[in-house]
């Protein structure tokens, strides 16, 4: 980065199989069976350590490389981020690298004045690329802003990378118009702050100590040891009476533990400072997760901090989207040909579907889920979206709280969010006991919009539970089962983060209770679109289920839509970013409740297909409804005569919750 008017300073993937994969794999088990009975001196000596540890594999030097991390470098100063551009490129293996820089423009100069200087700096970091990388293809892109960090943000948007590296500064010292702190508190995308040379490290050390970004850590640790031929030490700090098996690391990164690249798998028990930092001095190099408490001042928290003052070369990595390590996964990369794509995709959601998909009745030992939710000191709220539903919100309160709240102490937390009701609602719910929150009136300085989804997200910041589940309030035959059968499936399995409600859907028309035409949005427009442009969630049954809970540490960094389109919109979120794995379904029987008219149900549509197109649009890295039309002509017909009647519908995406600071400043109280 340069100030406007200074000279230039002058100053992952899984590694491909071998040939012959299968044979090499026999004997790769083979090895492990015989290094597990025959032990030795060093291994009988991490035994008694408390170390579980692989013996190394033999490695064939110079093996090709697949393509690896897209990458994305922020260049401040061009020669002290020489080893930056390095990791980088390290890191990137055959995929892309665009070398971004920034002229920072004062406010009473005018940014075209910068051309010069952005001509010049251009030639800059063309010369360093040939220089550090000869025969590379690597892009430079210089641009001018007012701030630089502002720039890079808008450049991770456009080149949509996989990983952006920036250099380290000591604490409260300028990068870019910011500091390394608010760098890392939001970054635009997946994070690496390099400090040092890491990309000359042989021996990478990788703590995995079950945070959010385990995954961007072990991924990245193995790539620059694919790099240089080096080799990765997984280390798991476990508590002073927690396991001392491998197995721990083997459930924290899936198939990454795998890895050819990884020689030792190690467990310790102990303080994480001390076993880390004992570990490090036989490596070259360290890469970890930032896992400081989220808004607080210090985003690597003390550990972190510890780490990196004692590490000569280190990666801290940060997920744009902090995951639960054990969540985050890659969505993974479907076959071109769409004969083979069809029958990959067939064979993912059918696995999916047969161990993601369950019955209400599984969890029908209320007193079990108790014990688990005691056991993970779980608080649990459930949110009660309502507009006009007196008829109906007595009896879904009643049913939840005499069973969940009075009998079995499951639930902790009973929450109304009203969207303005008209009728007498809010009364009926307040006289029920429960908290009633009027949606506009909640973060009065973000604004408010019309629409469910603006409830649902305005109640994450009035709930307090860790897990959180809505229930629609339009519902005749409300059964506890609609509670706690979405909390099931988060209460037992860690790896599962988001769970949706399905059932019969027949509808009361009048005094006379239909047995079909319920989901008509659904089977007309959320699951034609969703089978189209993603594939992965053709197995849920219906995607626009008003029952549905999650995960907070997962729901507070998603964005939401505003209204109808809310569900598409969660559901592909939680696709890309956690994976197909994290998403459940529970079979809820039946469920009645009050009709829409054709006229609602099409402005629903409308709204589902903008949040689908949005996304498909976002995935393919262009704007697909910059220039679309979001006034419906609604016809209605009276008297003989039909009328065109228009309807501004436009889905507002609201930002992750947790990125306000009113609900940082409450979250942290």
């Amino acid at each position: 980065m340069q100030r406007s008017g200074d000279a230039p300073s002058g100053r992952g993937r899984r590694g491909d199989l071998c040939s012959g994969g299968r044979l090499r794999r026999r004997h790769r088990r083979r090895r492990r069976r015989r290094a597990r009975h025959a032990g030795g001196a060093s291994s009988l000596r991490r035994a008694r350590a408390g170390v579980a540890a692989r013996d190394r594999r033999a490695r064939r030097p110079g093996r090709a490389r697949g393509p690896a991390v897209k990458t994305l470098i922020a260049v401040a100063d061009i020669e002290r981020d020489r080893a930056v551009v390095q990791t980088g490129l390290a890191l990137a293996g055959e995929d892309d690298v665009v070398l971004a820089s920034v002229i920072e423009v004062p406010e009473d100069v005018t940014l075209a004045a910068a051309q010069p200087q952005a001509k010049q700096l251009r030639r800059s970091l063309e010369l360093l690329a040939a220089e550090v990388a000869p025969g590379r293809r690597v892009r430079s892109l210089v641009t001018v802003a007012r701030r630089g960090w502002d720039a890079i943000r808008e450049a991770a948007t456009t080149e949509r990378p996989e990983v952006l590296l920036v250099g380290w500064r000591r604490p409260g010292w300028d990068i870019l118009g910011l500091t390394i702190e608010e760098v890392l508190r939001d970054p635009p995308c997946d994070l690496a702050v390099v400090k040092g040379a890491p990309a000359r490290a042989r021996r990478i050390l990788v703590p995995v100590r079950g945070g959010r970004y385990a995954q961007l850590a072990a991924r990245l640790g193995t790539e620059l040891a694919r790099s240089s031929d080096g080799a990765v030490t997984l280390l798991h700090v476990a508590g002073r009476n927690g396991s001392r098996g491998r197995s721990p690391l083997y459930q924290l990164l899936g198939e990454r533990a795998y890895d050819e690249r990884v020689e030792r798998l190690v467990t310790r028990s102990g303080d994480p400072v001390k076993v880390i930092t004992d570990e490090l001095a036989d490596h070259d190099a360290i890469v970890f997760g930032a896992t400081g408490r989220e808004g607080a001042e210090d985003p690597l928290g003390p550990v972190g901090q510890a780490m990196l003052a004692a590490a000569k070369n280190a990666i801290v990595v940060r997920t744009r989207a902090p995951l639960a390590s054990g969540v985050f996964l890659a969505r993974p990369r479907l076959p071109e040909d769409r004969a083979e794509r069809s029958k990959v995709v067939g064979e993912m959601v059918d696995k999916w579907f047969a161990q993601n998909t369950f019955s209400s009745t599984e969890f029908a030992d209320l007193r079990r889920l108790v014990e688990e939710k005691e056991r993970q000191g779980l608080r649990i709220s459930v949110g009660l979206p309502a507009l006009n539903e007196e008829a109906t919100i007595r009896r879904v309160i009643h049913s939840i709280r005499s069973r969940l709240v009075e009998r079995i102490p499951l639930v902790d937390e009973i929450v109304v969010i009203d969207s303005r009701s008209e009728d007498r609602t809010r009364e009926i719910a307040a006289d029920e006991g429960v908290a009633v929150f009027i949606h506009d009136e909640v973060l009065p300085e973000c604004g408010s919009y019309r629409g469910k989804g603006e409830a649902l997200w305005k109640s994450l910041h009035v709930m307090t539970g860790d897990l959180v589940v809505w229930v629609d309030t339009d519902v005749s035959s409300h059964h506890p089962k609609f509670v706690y059968g979405i909390l099931g499936p988060l209460l037992t399995r860690p790896d599962i983060q988001f769970v949706k409600a399905f059932y019969q859907r027949p509808l009361r028309m009048g005094d006379e209770l239909q047995a079909t035409g319920g989901g008509r949005v659904t089977e007309l427009a959320a699951r034609p679109i969703l089978n189209l442009f993603f594939p992965e969630l053709s197995g849920i049954v219906q995607p626009l289920a008003g029952e549905q809970g999650g995960r907070r540490a997962l729901l507070e960094q998603l964005p939401f839509f505003s209204g109808y389109g809310v569900e598409t919109g969660l559901l592909v979120d939680i696709l890309q970013r956690a994976g197909l794995g994290a998403i459940a379904q529970v079979d809820m029987k039946q469920r009645i409740h009050r009709n829409q008219s054709l006229y609602r149900l099409s402005m629903m549509s409308f709204e589902v297909l903008q949040v689908a197109l949005r996304r498909v649009g976002e995935a393919q890295g262009t704007r697909l409804l910059e220039e679309a039309n979001f006034t419906m002509k609604l016809i209605t017909a009276s008297e003989g005569r039909l009328h065109l009647e228009m309807q501004d519908i436009i889905d507002i995406e609201r930002p992750p919750i947790a990125s306000v600071p009113a609900y940082q400043q409450r979250r942290a109280r």
